[in-house]
C-alpha cells in the first residue's frame, strides 16, 4: 500500500508539472547555492509566499471540513474547551459533539489528520527557511535574520502543538498541589512524533518527548535571541511572530517541563513589554479587537479572509447569524460559574442570575450560563433590533487573539508558587486580578491552595481560549462532569457528556493518523498510541 501511494502520488505530481511547465520562468529554477544568494539579497523574493502561507494556515488551516469545525489555531482553542470541565454544550449538536464526548482521537477520525497535517504544513514551511539562511553569515543582513527567526519560532510552536496532543505531557502533575502526581509521572522518554528539520531527510521514526522538546526549546530560545538581536522583541503589530509571542510559548514549554524559574523568565520579557487589561470596557469587549491592549499575537480579519461560517466567532459569538447565534449555544458549567465573585467583571461574560447582561440581554439569553464573552463585532457596536433581541452586524470581521498578556502574569505567579515563593506568587496574582475584582485578597498562604487558586482565576480568564485543556494536561487535573461529584440538580452538562476521564487516558491523547503509519516507512502499527 505504501509503494501503491507513492507511485500514485508521484504520477499525479508528473501530470501536475506537465500542465504548468508552459507558465514557469526559467528564472524561477535555481540551484540552492542561487537561491541562498537570493535570500541574502532579498529575502522578501524568496520566502515572502512562503511566511504569509504559514499565517494563513495559522488563521485557517483545514484538511478535512468537519461540519465548519476546522479553521486554524482558534479551532484548536475551543475545541479542546469543549474537552475540559469547564465548557458545557447545550444541545446534541452534530458540530463538536464528539470533542465533548471525548471520543474523536482515534488514527482514522478527521481530528487527528487535521491537526497532524496544520502542524507539519508549518513545520515543513520553517525548514525551507531555516536551511537557507545562516545567520553566522556576516552578510547576512537583518531582513533575512527577521525571517529565520520567524522560522524558528514557528518551528518551535509547531511542535509544542503536536506535543500538546500526540502524547502525554512531559511531566503530569506537580508535587505540591492539589493534584498530585499521575499514575505514570514522566513522559520525557516515551515516543512523540517524527521529528523533521532541514537536516533530516526523508521519512523519520517517532522521536521521544524529550527529544521533540529539546527542539521546542533550541528553536524558541534562538528565535528569541535573533529578535532581540534586530531589535524585534516587540514588532509594531500583533500579527506575526516576535520576541514576546516566542517568550510566551516558551513558557509554556517550561512550565510543562516543570522549569519553574526559566518560565518566569519568559513570562517577565512579556510583562515588561504589554499591558492587561484594566477598564471594563475592554475586559467586556469581546474579544475581536487587536488594539486591546494585552493582545500579543493575533490576525487581523478582513472580507479577503474571514471564512465566515466556518470561524471562531461563527461558534463563539452568540449576537451574530454564525452557529453560536442559531442555536448551538455555548455555556458555562454551573459551578465553576458560580464560583465566580459577584464583583468580578468577568461573570458579565455569562448569562446566570447574578450578572448584569442577564438582564440586558434577556432578549437573546436560551440556556442558562450562556457564554456571552466572544462578540465579534464588539460588544460596543451590539444594536437592539426592536424586539429586545441585541445584534451584531459584522460578527465574521472579528479579529483572532491567539496570545494575551495575563497569561504571563498567570504563568510566574504559578512558576513563583511552585518555587516556594508563595508571597511573590500573591503579589503577582493580586497585580491581574485588581482590575477584575475590587478587593480582591487571597488569604491563604497554602501552597496547594495558593497554586489552586491561580488554576481557578487563570481558567476563569481563558475560558474559550484552549488553555485548561493544557493545564489540565501538565497539572493531572482529571475530567470530572458527574453528578457523583456535582449532584445532579447542580450539573448543566448534557448527559451523555458527564464523563471522568484521568488526563493520561486516551482521550486526551491523540492517536497518530493512520495515513501516516501507512505511509511513512519508519512506522508501523507497534508504533501506535494505546
Amino acid at each position: 500500500m505504501k509503494n501503491t501511494y507513492k507511485i500514485l502520488v508521484s504520477a499525479l505530481a508528473i501530470l501536475s508539472l506537465s500542465s504548468c511547465l508552459k507558465d514557469i520562468n526559467p528564472t524561477d529554477v535555481l540551484t540552492e547555492d542561487r537561491k541562498n544568494e537570493i535570500s541574502q539579497e532579498n529575502p522578501d523574493k524568496v520566502f515572502s509566499a512562503t511566511l504569509t502561507g504559514v499565517y494563513t494556515n495559522i488563521q485557517q488551516a483545514v484538511l478535512s471540513n468537519l461540519s465548519h469545525n476546522y479553521f486554524g489555531q482558534k479551532s484548536f482553542d475551543y475545541l479542546t474547551s469543549l474537552m475540559g470541565n469547564d465548557m458545557v454544550m447545550t444541545g446534541r449538536f452534530a458540530m463538536s459533539i464528539y470533542h465533548y464526548l471525548m471520543d474523536y482521537w482515534q488514527e482514522d477520525y478527521a481530528p487527528t489528520g487535521n491537526r497532524w497535517r496544520e502542524y507539519y504544513d508549518h513545520i515543513a514551511a520553517a525548514n525551507t527557511i531555516i536551511k537557507a539562511i545562516d545567520e553566522q553569515d556576516p552578510a547576512t543582513t537583518n531582513a533575512a535574520l527577521s525571517y529565520l527567526a520567524q522560522a524558528k519560532a514557528i518551528r518551535g510552536y509547531a511542535y509544542l502543538q503536536l506535543a500538546n496532543l500526540y502524547q502525554r505531557c512531559y511531566y503530569v502533575g506537580a508535587d505540591g498541589t492539589k493534584w498530585g502526581k499521575g499514575t505514570k509521572y514522566d513522559w520525557s522518554n516515551e515516543p512523540l512524533v517524527p521529528l523533521l528539520t532541514e537536516l533530516t531527510e526523508g521519512d523519520q521514526p517517532r522521536s521521544t518527548v524529550k527529544e521533540i522538546y529539546d527542539v521546542i526549546i533550541s528553536d524558541l530560545t534562538s528565535a528569541i535571541d535573533i529578535f532581540a538581536k534586530i531589535g524585534a522583541t516587540k514588532t509594531a503589530t500583533q500579527n506575526d511572530f516576535d520576541g514576546c509571542v516566542a517568550s510566551l510559548y516558551l513558557a509554556r514549554a517550561y512550565m510543562n517541563m516543570h522549569e519553574w524559574t526559566k518560565a518566569i523568565a519568559c513570562a517577565q520579557t512579556v510583562m515588561d513589554n504589554y499591558g492587561i487589561l484594566t477598564t471594563e470596557a475592554d475586559i467586556l469587549q469581546g474579544f475581536s479587537s487587536l488594539s486591546l491592549p494585552d493582545v500579543v499575537f493575533g490576525c487581523p480579519i478582513t472580507a479577503d479572509n474571514s471564512t465566515i461560517y466556518m470561524s471562531f466567532f461563527s461558534q463563539m459569538d452568540m449576537f451574530g447569524d454564525g452557529y453560536a447565534g442559531i442555536g448551538v449555544w455555548r455555556a458555562g458549567f454551573k459551578p465553576f460559574v458560580d464560583r465566580i465573585a459577584d464583583t468580578d467583571i468577568r461573570l458579565e461574560w455569562f448569562l446566570c442570575d447574578r450578572s448584569v447582561s442577564n438582564v440586558a440581554f434577556a432578549g437573546n439569553k436560551q440556556v442558562d450560563y450562556q457564554s456571552c464573552k466572544f462578540i465579534g463585532c464588539g460588544r460596543d457596536n451590539l444594536v437592539d433590533d426592536g424586539s429586545g433581541k441585541f445584534v451584531g452586524t459584522g460578527w465574521e470581521l472579528g479579529n483572532y487573539i491567539y496570545l494575551r498578556s495575563e497569561e504571563a502574569w498567570f504563568i510566574k505567579a504559578e512558576a513563583l508558587a511552585h518555587n516556594n515563593d508563595i508571597p511573590g506568587a500573591k503579589t503577582v496574582l493580586a497585580e491581574v486580578m485588581a482590575p477584575r475584582q475590587k478587593g480582591y485578597e487571597l488569604v491563604t498562604s497554602d501552597k496547594a491552595a495558593v497554586i489552586e487558586e491561580i488554576n481557578f482565576q487563570k481558567r476563569v480568564e481563558f475560558w474559550g481560549e484552549g488553555i485548561e485543556f493544557l493545564d489540565n494536561r501538565r497539572l493531572n487535573i482529571p475530567l470530572d462532569r458527574t453528578d457523583e461529584t456535582w449532584g445532579a440538580a447542580n450539573n448543566n452538562h448534557l448527559d451523555g457528556g458527564k464523563i471522568k476521564l484521568g488526563v493520561e487516558e486516551l482521550g486526551f491523547t491523540y492517536q497518530i493518523p493512520k495515513s501516516e503509519i501507512e505511509n511513512n516507512k519508519e512506522l508501523t502499527d507497534a508504533d501506535q498510541n494505546k
